[in-house]
């Protein structure tokens, strides 16, 4: 028998229970749009190439993953300073 349906919380109530958890977890992440938009460009981009070359789901996912993870790379490495000093001036 599974635990979490027989439980005091329920099927729906453990997975309420996570999403409250991340949303009241969620303000202490120090986000910049460009930490989200660059990796998910180069992701799509990873995409489209990756389609041109071999049509299938397989293919899609696989330049998606990869392209996303050269963007985080990208962003990690050489440009995430340039966007936080510029984000702590613009908050002064």
């Amino acid at each position: 028998m599974n635990r979490w349906r027989s439980g005091w919380l329920g099927g729906w109530g453990a997975r309420v229970l996570a999403v409250v958890l991340m949303a009241a977890l969620l303000p202490a992440c120090q986000t910049a749009a460009a930490q989200i938009y660059i990796p998910l460009a180069y992701g799509l981009t990873g995409l489209c190439i990756a389609l041109l070359v071999s049509p299938t789901p397989t293919a899609a996912l696989v330049g998606l993953l990869v392209g996303a993870l050269l963007g985080a790379a990208l962003y990690n490495n050489s440009l995430k300073r340039h966007f936080l000093e510029r984000h702590r001036v613009d908050q002064k």
